[in-house]
This record gives structure tokens, sequence and C-alpha cells, in this order.
């Protein structure tokens, strides 16, 4: 892209400025040598011939009348007459070539030899024609007699080209007029001057658009540099924190950036998983160990319970006591079920069921619980949902745990609403409480064995509930924003368990 981008630029700007270039060196050093012969050609008609004869002509007149009053430039007609005879031999000598006379004090022109006359003109066209000579001709004129020094000039005149040269008529150190000669210029060099500055502006533009291109591609692209800059400083701390989409060959970078980085996301969630397995199993053999001894001694002191009730039953203040231990024992006892449960190999018994009709089933008596607690329950259940291949009664526990975990958020009462639906070849169930949230430090890992925020709790109950919905091929999604309420929503395949995970629940 660099060298394509160099390459595209050098020869948007090489362009113009080889243009520019062959204008400077080439075009206009022939133009000049071209101008510079039509002013030594004017200027020596002018200079030499022109304005000698004329003074000649003054000096004669004022030498015979003895009055310079008489001959005064006031008084055209001495003008015009010297005018004439010098310059009406000169004009079939001169064609192409228009010879002028100023009288700075009457503002009066005289003129001899035509650019365009090709027919005698009337004494009205005649005056017409002075009249537009001297408009065109009005600007060196004046700047002549302003400072009394020749001038040589390039002008246009109707659509042509002209070039003439103006020198001062002095007689007696006085200006008396102006003495000027132009000529046409052929036309190939008027188109030419044209071209070429019409080539000036083009090969500007060109270079200007190059140059403004340039700047712009050089913007986007360091605009999109920062931005995958950004990005990768925050995939620093967050891997799902993918870049934004981008147009050109940075969004390709972009894509292949975020490719890497779901990939990574990927690895470490499997690694993570891999992990969390072997935790578990290796937690499980040891709680599974630990239950077994923990049940002996405590069977023994619940049967010992039960015989001190039945021995001492007219003996209230021993019936006291034992109502204490029964329930202490009744509580370990529940603990201990939780332990097997969690580290205990089950054998599943997989058949096709309705996941509403087991929702259902748990609410019948889950709902006195909930009314208990002043929560307040909606449902919102899609209907004609596909049976999927599952295990009821770890559906059950699962579907109890979500509840009882929403009662335990919900201390001072609340709303719980539970959502079933399909999202494309699976189905989902969500529980979503009105309750206090989680914390985003606790988000991650409230999977994990016997953690827990709550004063009574095991952290067994979500641990054991991931299980089951990871042995079926599903997953948790868990989305928590403290004070506003959690989310559980519990994704299951459509197609049933995986055959790797059907001998049990580990």
């Amino acid at each position: 892209m660099r060298t394509q981008f160099l390459l595209i630029l050098a020869t948007l700007l090489l362009i113009p400025v080889l243009v520019m270039l062959y204008d400077i060196f080439f075009a206009s050093k022939s133009d000049e040598i071209m101008l510079r012969d039509r002013e030594t050609r004017l200027r020596s008609l002018i200079m030499t011939i022109v304005v000698p004869g004329i003074q000649e002509r003054l000096q004669k007149q004022h030498s015979a009348s003895d009055d310079w009053a008489s001959i005064n430039s006031s008084d055209s007609k001495v003008f015009q007459q010297a005018f004439e005879e010098v310059v009406g031999p000169l004009i079939p000598s001169f064609p192409g070539v228009r010879i002028g006379l100023y009288l700075p004090e009457s503002d009066q022109i005289f003129v001899q030899g035509f650019l365009h006359q090709y027919r005698k003109l009337s004494p009205e066209e005649s005056r017409e024609r002075e009249k537009r000579i001297m408009e065109e001709a009005k600007t060196g004129l004046l700047a002549v007699v302003a400072s009394q020094r020749p001038l040589a000039r390039l002008t246009s005149s109707l659509n042509d080209e002209t070039y003439e040269y103006l020198a001062p008529v002095f007689f007696n150190n006085k200006l008396v007029a102006v003495a000027w000669a132009d000529e046409r210029l052929h036309p190939i060099f008027a188109q030419s001057r044209s071209f070429r500055l019409l080539t000036r502006y083009i090969s500007l533009s060109i270079f200007f658009l190059a140059a403004l291109g340039a700047l712009i591609f050089v913007h986007n692209l360091t605009a999109g540099v920062s931005r995958i800059k950004e990005g990768l400083m925050l995939m620093k701390t967050d891997l799902n924190k993918l870049l934004p989409e981008m147009p050109g060959e940075a969004g390709e970078i972009a894509r292949a950036i975020n490719a890497m980085a779901i990939s990574l996301a990927q690895k470490e969630q499997l690694e993570e998983e891999l992990r969390r397995s072997e935790r578990l199993a290796s937690l499980g053999r040891l709680v599974t160990g630990v239950a077994h001894e923990l049940r002996n001694p405590i069977g023994v002191v619940k049967a010992t319970v039960q015989v001190m009730e039945t021995e001492f039953k007219n003996q209230p203040e021993i019936q006291e006591f034992t109502s204490v231990i029964k329930e202490q024992v009744d509580r370990q006892n529940r603990v201990i079920q939780e332990l097997l449960d969690f580290g205990r190999p089950h054998t599943p018994v997989v058949q096709p069921l309705c996941i509403n009709d087991i929702l259902r089933r748990v609410l019948t008596f889950t709902s006195p619980m909930l009314r208990q607690h002043n929560i307040e329950l909606v449902t919102e259940l899609a209907e004609n949902m596909p049976n999927l291949s599952a295990d009821p009664e770890r559906m059950k526990q699962v579907f109890v745990n979500m509840i009882l975990n929403a009662i335990q958020a919900m201390p001072r009462g609340g709303k719980l609403l539970i959502q079933s639906g399909l999202d494309g070849e699976q189905a989902f169930i969500s529980f979503t409480d009105s309750g206090e949230g989680i914390a985003p430090e606790n988000l991650a890992h409230i999977f994990e064995p016997f953690y827990t925020t709550k004063s009574q709790g095991t952290g067994l109950g979500l641990s054991i509930s991931h299980q089951i919905v990871t042995s079926h091929g599903g997953r948790i999604q868990v989305v928590s924003r403290p004070g506003e309420g959690s989310t559980f929503t519990i994704i299951l395949p459509l197609s049933g368990m995986p055959e790797e995970k059907e001998g049990a629940y580990i």
C-alpha cells in the first residue's frame, strides 16, 4: 500500500511540475524571443523614423513661422499633417502594423494602417474606430505621458493579441505627443498563450488536489492507526473489547486483530474450563470422602437424640435441647447431601421433555416460598416449545437452585421474572430478579465451589447447577448490575446431551 501510494502521489505531483517547467524554460522562452523581436522592430520604427520625422517637421514649421504658439500641441492640424507626411509612406512597407499619434492636450489621436480593414470606411465608421482604438490604447498612452518614457507591452484587442510600442514626442524639451505602433500577433500565438495559461491552471489544480489527497490519505491512515492503537490498549485488559469496523486496509488489519483476539479469548476460555474441570474433579473426590466420613458420626448423633426424645419425653427441659440438636443435625445432613451431590457421579435419566412443564412443576412447590418472602412472580413462557433430551430431575434441581438464589438476592422482597423461548437451535430459560446485583469483581467467581457472598449458604448451588447445565451441552450466562438486579440465562441445545457426557455428572 505504501509503495502504491508513493507512486501515485509522485506521478500526480510530477506531471504538473514537468508541465510548469516546460512552460517556464521552453514555451515561455520562445515567446520571449518572439516578443523581443517584435519590440526591436517596432522600437526601430518609432524611435528612428516616426518620432524623428515628426520632430523634424515640427522644427520646420517652427522655423517658418517663428511663432511656437502657431504650432502648439493644441493645434491638431499641424500634428496631423506632420504625422501623415511621415507615416503615410511607411504603411505599405509595414503591413499589419498600425501607427498612431496621441495629443495629450487635445486628447486626440491620428491612426494610419489597419489590422482589419478590407474596405474604405465612412467618416462615421472612422470616428467609431478611432474611439475604440483610443479606449484600447488609453492606459498605455497615459502611462507614457505620466512617466515620459517609452513603453512596450502586450495587449488584447478584439480577441487578438497585439504587441505595441509607445514613445513620447518632445519638442523644445516639452512632451507634445505620444507616438505608438502596434502589430497583431499570429492567432496561434494567442491560442498557445491561452492553452499554456489553461495548462498552468490545470497543473496547479492537479498539484493542489494531489497534495490535498495526500493530506486526506495521511489523516485517514493516522486516524486508523490511532483507533487501532487505542483498541489494542483496551485489549490488554479485556480481549472481548474488539476493534471497531474501519474501511480500507486499516479495516483488514482491525479484522485480523479481532480474529486473533477472539481466538485468544476462546483459548483462554477453554483453558479456564479445563482448569475448572480439573479442580472440580479433584474437589469432588475430596468432598465425597469428607462427606462420607461426616455422615457416620452425624448418623450416630441423630440416633442418640431420637433415643433421648423417647426416654426423656416427660422432661420438657431435655426436649428443648434435643430439638436444637436435631435441627443442627438436619442442617448438617443437608450440607453433606449437597457435598455428595456435587462430588458423586450420577447416572442420568435422559428423556424427551418439555422445559416449560419442568418449570411449572418447580413453581408449584416454590411459589409459596416466593409469596412468603414478598416476591412477585411473573412468567413469560413461550408457547409450542419443542421437546429436548435432558434429565428432568437434574433440570428441576437447576431451576430450584436458580429460584432459591433469586430469593436470597431479594431479602426485602421484589420481583422475579422467568422467561423461556427459542434462539435458533437452542432453548433458553432466564431468571431475572430485582435484587442487589453482583459486584463485577465477584461475577467471575460465582460458579466456583464454596464461593459465596451470603452469610447463609454453602456456595455449592450455582456450582452444581453449572455442572449439570454444562454436562447437558449448555451454558449459563449472567448479566448483573449492582443495585439493579441480575439475570441468569440457561441455554440448552435442542439436540440433547453430548455423547461424551451422558455417563455421569461430575
